[in-house]
């Protein structure tokens, strides 16, 4: 059609993220150039490959393929010092005071702040601005607990975000099981699949924050800042040296204890409960029949609302609400309730009170009643479907109205079958006869006819459930014949909502993911958030 809209071309996108990855491929291009080099040079093995002869390549040792699929660093900073603090703790704990404690609970308070309202909500989901310098304190405070550069930490999120609960999703618990989704991700390296997960989010933070560069406000209110993310990026190890080592001494001294004493309980510790308090958000947050969890906006994914509010509010710092959290990851808050520990949504908002942070983006209530509405009919239909409502109306066969007044009196006559008419419906009501109310005579003398106006309430206004009940007695709808009842506002609106498609006022039911705009093939190409 001349008239028909153009698809949205996307590849400039791809364009401008191919020309920001180009450092990340120019090894491995580099490298495939020079053994293409090769085997043009090479009469011999060109000789080799014309033959059509093939080499079985050599595949390594499972101990030796899985040493190769091992994360360094994730591996020293979330794995061997979190289990050298453990051991610490318990056979031989260091020299402390209550100076040194106090210390300890305001510096991981602000290390959690800066991970969960920084490297989470401002780095990773675009929750609000801020200023540059909050910025560069989420930059330092956050890279102290080391969970990886905000690169690092975001792209690995995004990831997960995009492809929750699939092969593409760094730790998914549903693929991969609880222990790699606790721990097993930061001992090992992902599959490729979600590597190249990881690879694509991460060109998309670059290439955004590239592209909002300069943008800010009079009050120098401005998104995540690509100069401060290359340079957190680039200069990590001094940073976790920074905060791990040299501030942990100073604070030492202050307090009048071993250097080693600060480095452990201000450095190692701190680092490692924190850490440990967001695996369990990934570990926890995912288990689908955890005792008691709710799933109110969406259950067709692992992500729930952890039971007990509060209780699992302080230990996961205010992130409890994951389900909330994955169906509006944009929203600066983890929950719609105003009463809730949430530090990291306070945070913000004291920063927003004072100047230092701005454009907050938060869900609209009538947004968020949509979804629980949605939820809840979807759980609806699911006990609806456990139920026997009835032959639809549109697959019951057709039977005219002579025909069903002959064969109504011959089934009576002969086995005793009570057929009656209502609304335009026959209904089968043999197994009800002798329990029915009003009594049998009542029935019988119905038997052939249409009782539509003695059900309605010329004799008695039946309930919903001796309607419910009827519905179940279904056998055939009358069609139009000599003597043919015309469809009544009743059946009409029983074809209408046979299939619950409409609701009471025969307005459409919009059910969760039944949307026009929901598709279930995933277009990865563009990175689609």
């Amino acid at each position: 059609m001349s008239d028909a809209i153009p698809e949205f071309d996307f590849s400039d996108i791809l364009s401008s993220r191919e020309a920001s990855g180009s450092s990340t491929f120019e090894t491995h291009n580099d490298l495939t150039n020079a053994a293409s080099r090769s085997r043009v040079s090479s009469p011999a093995l060109n000789v080799f490959e014309n033959t059509g002869s093939s080499k079985k390549r050599t595949r390594d040792p499972q101990v030796v393929h899985l040493l190769k699929k091992v994360s360094v660093q994730t591996t020293l900073l979330s794995v061997i010092l979190p289990l050298f603090s453990l051991f610490k703790l318990l056979l031989s704990r260091p020299e402390w005071n209550a100076a040194m404690l106090k210390c300890l609970l305001v510096y991981m308070f602000l290390s959690q702040v800066s991970l969960v309202a920084g490297y989470h909500r401002f780095f990773t989901h675009a929750s609000y601005q801020c200023d540059l310098s909050v910025q560069s304190v989420f930059a330092i405070l956050g890279g102290s607990c080391g969970l990886g550069s905000i690169l690092d930490f975001s792209s690995q999120h995004l990831a997960h975000h995009h492809h929750v609960d699939t092969e593409r999703d760094p730790h998914a618990i549903v693929v991969h099981g609880w222990l790699f989704a606790q721990w097993g991700h930061k001992l090992f390296n992902g599959n490729r699949k979600s590597a190249r997960a990881v690879l694509e989010c991460r060109n998309t933070l670059e290439s955004t924050a590239r592209a909002t560069a300069g943008d800010k406000t009079k009050n120098d209110i401005a998104p995540p800042s690509y100069a401060l993310l290359r340079w957190q990026h680039e200069n990590y190890a001094e940073i976790l040296f920074l905060t791990l080592v040299i501030i942990p001494c100073i604070m030492a001294k202050f307090f009048g204890l071993p250097y080693l004493s600060g480095i452990f309980y201000l450095g190692l510790v701190r680092m490692s409960l924190i850490q440990q308090q967001w695996l369990i958000i990934g570990f926890l947050c995912h288990m689908k029949h955890f005792p008691f969890a709710k799933q109110p906006f969406d259950n067709s994914r692992s992500a729930i609302n952890l039971p007990f509010g509060f209780l699992w509010d302080l230990i996961t710092f205010g992130e409890s609400n994951h389900n909330f959290h994955h169906e509006f990851p944009g929203d600066y808050r983890n929950g719609p309730n105003k009463i809730q520990w949430d530090p990291s949504r306070y945070a913000i908002l004291l920063l927003y009170y004072l100047g230092f942070a701005g454009k907050l983006h938060y869900t609209s209530q009538d947004q968020i009643n949509k979804c629980l509405i949605q939820q809840q009919q979807k759980n609806l239909d699911e006990e609806r479907s456990k139920l026997q409502w009835g032959i639809p109306l549109d697959k019951l066969p057709v039977m005219l109205p002579e025909t069903f007044v002959r064969l109504a009196k011959q089934e009576f006559e002969t086995k005793k079958r009570a057929l009656v008419a209502i609304e335009g419906v026959i209904h089968d009501v043999t197994p009800f006869i002798n329990d029915h109310p009003g009594g049998v005579a009542l029935v019988c003398t119905s038997v052939g006819k249409d009782a539509t106006q003695a059900f309605n309430g010329a004799v008695y206004l039946h309930s919903q459930a001796a309607r419910n009940l009827l519905a179940t007695m279904r056998i055939a709808v009358l069609g139009r014949g000599r003597i043919g009842i015309e469809p009544t506002i009743w059946e009409k609106h029983m074809l209408e909502s046979n299939n619950f498609k409409n609701d009471s006022k025969g307005r459409e039911i919009v059910r969760n993911k039944q949307q026009v705009t929901f598709t279930n093939k995933n277009h990865y190409a563009a990175g689609a958030a």
